[in-house]
């Protein structure tokens, strides 16, 4: 990734970076504190993975998806400077990313840039820049065939984005996890804050469930630190978005879209739904990747008392309803029939549809979502 920013003539040099890591939330962090900035007046560069239906949503500037002649003329400059890579060392297709929204966000003058990592944080491709301010998320136990097994290790590689004397704000983190970020801060001199939740009322209705309230609590401490009077962040924070984040589409029949890929995204999503409606689900629609943990997901769903549908995913990492150890009640080949089948054979209750952002983008695409 160095040797690429390299050949690019530093295109991270000179930008303001707000750097967020964790495994769930960082997003609808990302998301809410896009929205503080375009409030207080500022123009932010926005840089998030994965998109869900455009690939434009992952860089965007002033609150939009990147031009596509931007896109465009950008994208031949990077693939120019790619073609004289010998093919071994090539970057990968996140590298190029992460070095095409730089490039993107410096020709652009955009004041800050909103820095979500992809996976992990010390190894990760964003984690090439001298942040302003630090953000950490919660912790789930994704991908602990790469970044380890255990809070410890997962911690270590979340916290390897803390850079020397730059303040660090946090959500919570379990004891192993916490001790290690701890650790780091001090070695580095880090100011580091655990937030508090944010209170109930605060922030977007749209934003649900205590999870979420952790998140804007993230946000809205980033703000202050960055001195914004009280009233542009909490106007940034009323009119934050995030698409495919516990997003209801439909309220009669209840119709309700969420992202969720992990056990503990599974289980907000559920706690979430009982704090909103007063009940969980009589129906999911659960589709994941073959490299999630089905079965600890569909356990959490179990638990709930939903009926259970399957389906596969328009990806050929999505994982095989058919191997699942918990067997849906009904299987679907395409995410469209089981949205439609859904229609047509209600649930009191209300359905939920959750268990991949690739499943999410699918439910968007087929009802017609256009991102902005």
């Amino acid at each position: 990734m160095k040797n690429l920013l390299r050949r690019l003539r530093h295109p991270e040099e000179g930008l303001n970076f707000i750097h967020i890591a964790g495994t769930n939330g960082k997003g609808s962090v990302a998301a809410a504190l896009d929205s503080i900035f375009r409030e207080a007046g500022f123009r932010p560069g926005l840089y998030t993975s994965p998109h869900l239906v455009d690939f434009r949503e992952r860089i965007r500037v002033g609150g939009k998806m990147v031009g596509t002649r931007v896109l465009q003329k950008n994208l031949e400059g990077l693939i120019r400077v790619l073609k004289k890579i010998p093919p071994k060392e090539r970057p990968t297709f996140f590298e190029a990313t992460t070095a095409l929204a730089l490039q993107i966000f410096r020709q652009e003058r955009v004041d800050f840039v909103v820095w979500e990592t992809g996976l992990g944080g010390r190894l990760d491709a964003t984690n090439v820049i001298l942040p302003e301010l630090c953000l950490l998320t919660s912790l789930g136990r994704d991908h602990e065939e790469i970044l380890g097994r255990g809070w410890k290790k997962i911690g270590r590689e979340k916290a390897g984005i803390l850079k020397k004397g730059v303040p660090v704000f946090s959500v919570p983190w379990p004891a192993a996890a916490a001790r290690i970020l701890r650790t780091r801060a001090r070695k580095l001199r880090c100011p580091l804050r655990v937030v508090r939740r944010l209170p109930a009322g605060v922030g977007r209705p749209g934003f649900h469930g205590p999870h979420q309230r952790w998140n804007l609590s993230l946000a809205r401490e980033a703000g202050r630190y960055l001195g914004f009077p009280e009233t542009w962040i909490r106007r940034g924070l009323a009119k934050a978005s995030w698409p495919g984040r516990f997003q209801i589409l439909e309220s009669s029949p209840r119709l309700v879209l969420d992202g969720g890929h992990n056990p503990e995204g599974v289980r907000a999503a559920l706690r979430a739904w009982r704090d909103q409606f007063g009940a969980y689900p009589g129906r999911i629609i659960f589709g994941c990747l073959k490299d999630k943990p089905a079965c600890e997901m569909l356990r959490e769903m179990k638990r709930a008392g939903a009926k259970i549908w399957g389906v596969n995913l328009p990806d050929p990492r999505g994982a095989d309803p058919l191997r699942w150890p918990i067997f849906p009640q009904r299987l679907f080949y395409r995410v469209q029939d089981a949205l439609e089948a859904d229609r047509a054979e209600p649930v009191l209750q209300g359905t939920l549809v959750m268990g991949s952002l690739v499943l999410a983008g699918e439910v968007l695409r087929v009802r017609g979502w256009r991102p902005v």
